[in-house]
């Protein structure tokens, strides 16, 4: 394990830990908690929202900057590291986009998907209508969550939100 390794994790220890202190004990982080739980209750109960909301863009950068400074660091940075990026949505709309084991078990069945999906389908594909089926892991982690949308909107594990009209 590399210094780089060791001083990385002790990074994002630290993070998740001042993270969870400002969550738990701090009075905007209590806010949070509160708007994340019910738009309108906290609205009644004096809590602005447009605060709340730019606290939780700032946090998010905030994350989003740390977290792009030690990848940048570790694997150095290019163009294609958008893809990596965008990778993200399908796991997402499979996990759901409010559970992180969601986002965990999302992310382990598109990786797994795709990697068959690239080894199994351009042979079939070829076999029946003939040319060159290759470059599908580009597109299969998209499809699979446009077709996992139909059948389950909320994801795996997100919440079942039925409104009443």
């Amino acid at each position: 394990i590399s210094k780089f390794d060791l001083f990385a994790s002790g990074m994002v220890v630290a993070l998740v830990a001042a993270l969870a202190l400002f969550f738990q004990k701090t009075k905007v982080g209590r806010a949070l908690r509160a708007v994340a739980d019910d738009h309108q209750a906290a609205l009644s109960l004096g809590i602005p929202l447009q605060h709340i909301w730019a606290v939780v863009w700032g946090v998010a950068g905030f994350v989003a900057l740390v977290a792009g400074l030690l990848w940048g660091s570790r694997n150095g940075v290019q163009f294609a590291l958008t893809m990596t990026a965008l990778k993200a949505l399908p796991v997402l709309i499979l996990g759901g986009f409010t559970s992180i084991p969601g986002a965990i078990v999302g992310g382990l069945i598109i990786g797994a998907s795709e990697k068959l999906a690239e080894i199994y389908i351009p042979p079939v594909m070829q076999d029946a209508f003939g040319g060159n089926f290759g470059g599908i892991e580009g597109w299969f982690p998209y499809v699979f969550a446009l077709l996992f949308l139909l059948v389950r909107p909320e994801g795996l594990f997100g919440e079942r939100h039925i409104d009443r009209v």
